[in-house]
């Protein structure tokens, strides 16, 4: 390599590409460019983002040596840059054809399958990649992301473990198996990798919340409340600390989850936003868009599909945009989502940009975000990029999405009150009820059952408490404790949900001098199973600070008392809500000591126990909080009255109904 050349190769690997085009046409005053010199130029320019004199230096290149294959990879690179997706798969193939095993090619190519969704046709050229050179990493990378992506876990692992085989200090290529095996509810294996990642990189961003969340799944407390302190601390920095959901379930403040919300919508790079307006117009129908991987049997389904089974066809239009898991052949659930909208459709395979266009080409005037930030399938970032004039996060995140370009938030009076309204970068729909739709009804199964099919004792008060694991912390525990021992005749019944702690809970109660088989886990099962099976209970016991949320309001459909502690987040008052909806407020507690002594007062007095159960019965008549048309009729004048003010030009501002 001459003089030249390798001076401004340094300069191109410093990144110095303004020094280094200047470099270039110093030497060509003294040496006549070669296709080395013509190519390195064409980078050059490529990195400055002049693209189009980029490809003029290199074809001048191709056509001193039409066999140099890397200019080809060069020009293709620029195509695929400027999104001329023909051109540049033509531009890399004519570099295979030169050079068969140019593995830097195939994995360009498959880039490019990538950007246009077509996934086989991907995986297939980085699997060339990487046959033509087993160590190329970023064809290894871009095969893990795809099958994380599509959920296809086998494959992502043995690809991430290919990886660390030749990059074995890789933080992130260890988060990502950590996220993995959370998935699969591998929790052990995940805080292996998640531990690994921390000892290679301590300050990996939002690791150590997910280190959180899955001691939290497994019930491991030794350092909950140290973790905690040190998360906190980081993100009033507006440090990168933790996933926003993970924060709802540790944290009792709309302020800490407003600012790791809003670190959170930060990492999200922005591509399309600046190439598109939305024009406004008058529609004769308001056309919702609602977006969510949950129009299946999912809590999210169960809560939605009254309300959207009975909106106003005369009024709206409804376009359902899935991006979930492939739907099941016997999920009836689904069967009944899809048929409430005008029209359904999978956005699973299609990239931002395609989503981005349908939904505007479609016109849609509210686009509706069930999602947020919750669930491993994800497409909060096309809210962000503006599929609609009017955006609205609800039902699926309790709590801000902390980015203003989601314009309200659902709630009511009692989830966010008004001094609260600046931790929330949304402005508030303040229903007249309960933030939270459900159906009339719900299918209870009339399969005869007794408790003793359950593990249930015949003679014991039953409390229980069916949230997932993750809800619960050593402060919750605790005072469950102390109500097991104040209350010798009965147990507590939670929902299985992983084996490690299932394991540690029965571990702390045994240390607390409290019989093991006091504790008994109920096995998963169809909602109608469910709703039949936690009849068998007395009391509901709620976790703290994230309630329990459809859990709730199941366990109030079949007349259970929920005993709930109020606080500060929206988590932390989802079941007040809907107790207050239900005017049952003598089950809502403000601090640990009034829930704990309410517990102990209903297991006590049968008489007090009836009366409420008694109301419940009647309230579930006289109440608006299972009764979906009332609920629909309110949040569709919502709906007309945040798209009345759009057109009239009015900013997106608090609305109470």
């Amino acid at each position: 390599m001459d003089n030249p050349l390798s001076k401004l190769l340094n300069l191109y690997k410093s990144r110095n590409f303004v020094r280094a085009e200047k470099e270039y046409l110093n030497i060509t005053k003294k040496v006549k460019p070669n296709h080395e010199l013509l190519n390195l130029y064409g980078v050059i320019l490529f990195q400055l983002k002049k693209y189009d004199q980029a490809i003029i230096q290199l074809k001048k290149s191709i056509e001193i040596n039409p066999n140099y294959y890397q200019g080809y990879n060069s020009l293709g690179n620029i195509f695929f840059k400027k999104n001329d997706f023909n051109e540049a798969l033509e531009a890399y193939q004519k570099a295979i054809d030169l050079k068969f095993d140019y593995y830097e090619a195939y994995y360009n190519i498959g880039n490019v399958h990538l950007k246009l969704r077509k996934i086989d046709k991907a995986l297939e050229n980085y699997n060339l990649s990487t046959k033509y050179n087993s160590s190329y990493l970023p064809a290894i990378k871009s095969k893990v992301d795809i099958h994380y992506n599509f959920k296809n876990h086998k494959l992502a692992l043995e690809e991430i473990q290919n990886y660390l085989s030749i990059e074995p200090d890789s933080a992130s290529m260890y988060h990502k198996r950590g996220d993995i095996f959370v998935e699969i509810n591998n929790l052990d294996l995940a805080l292996q990798s998640y531990e690994k990642a921390q000892i290679l990189n301590p300050d990996k961003p939002f690791l150590i919340g997910s280190i959180q969340l899955t001691k939290n799944k497994m019930c491991i407390w030794s350092d909950f409340f140290e973790i905690k302190k040190y998360i906190q601390d980081k993100i009033i920095k507006q440090e990168k600390a933790s996933p926003p959901y993970t924060v709802t379930t540790v944290y009792d403040s709309p302020q800490i989850q407003f600012e790791c919300a809003k670190v959170w919508q930060n990492e999200y790079k922005l591509k399309y936003k600046k190439n598109f307006s939305l024009k406004k117009k008058t529609s004769k129908k308001i056309k919702l868009g609602f977006f969510s991987a949950d129009f299946r049997v999912h809590a999210m389904g169960h809560l939605m599909v009254g309300m959207l089974e009975l909106h106003d066809k005369s009024q709206f239009e409804l376009y359902g945009f899935y991006f979930g898991p492939k739907i099941q052949s016997s999920d009836i659930l689904h069967k009944r989502i899809f048929k409430c909208f005008d029209k359904f459709i999978d956005i699973s395979l299609m990239s931002d940009l395609e989503a981005l266009n349908l939904c505007r080409d479609l016109e849609i005037d509210i686009a509706i975000d069930f999602m947020c930030h919750t669930g491993d399938y994800n497409r909060f970032n096309l809210f962000l990029e503006r599929l609609a004039p009017i955006q609205i996060n609800f039902l699926g995140y309790p709590g801000t999405s902390g980015s203003n370009n989601l314009d309200y938030i659902v709630a009511d009076k009692i989830l966010i009150e008004p001094d609260e309204q600046k931790f929330y970068s949304e402005k508030i729909i303040y229903l007249p009820d309960t933030y939270q739709p459900n159906e009339n009804d719900k299918k209870i199964s009339n399969t005869k059952v007794k408790k003793e099919n359950f593990g249930l004792p015949e003679d014991k008060f039953i409390f229980c408490c069916f949230n997932s694991h993750q809800k619960i912390n050593p402060i919750i525990f605790d005072a469950w404790i102390y109500i097991l021992n104040n209350t010798e005749n009965s147990v507590l019944w939670l929902l299985k949900d992983n084996k490690f702690s299932q394991d540690n809970l029965k571990l702390l109660i045994k240390k607390n001098g409290i019989n093991q088989n006091r504790l008994i886990f109920a096995e998963n099962l169809k909602i109608e199973d469910h709703l039949q099976r936690i009849q068998f209970a007395d009391l509901f016991l709620d976790t703290f600070p994230y309630n329990a949320h459809t859990t709730c309001s199941d366990a109030l459909r079949v007349g259970i008392p929920v005993l709930t502690l109020k606080g500060n987040s929206f988590a932390s008052r989802v079941a007040a809500s809907l107790l207050n909806t239900i005017k049952l407020n003598e089950l809502i507690t403000t601090n640990i000591e009034d829930y704990k002594k309410l517990a102990i007062k209903i297991y006590n007095e049968k008489v007090y126990l009836g009366e409420i159960k008694k109301k419940i019965a009647i309230n579930k008549k006289n109440s608006n909080l299972f009764k979906a048309e009332i609920y629909t009729k309110n949040i569709e004048r919502a709906y007309k009255k945040v798209y009345q003010n759009y057109l009239e030009g009015i900013k997106p501002q608090n609305l109470k109904l």
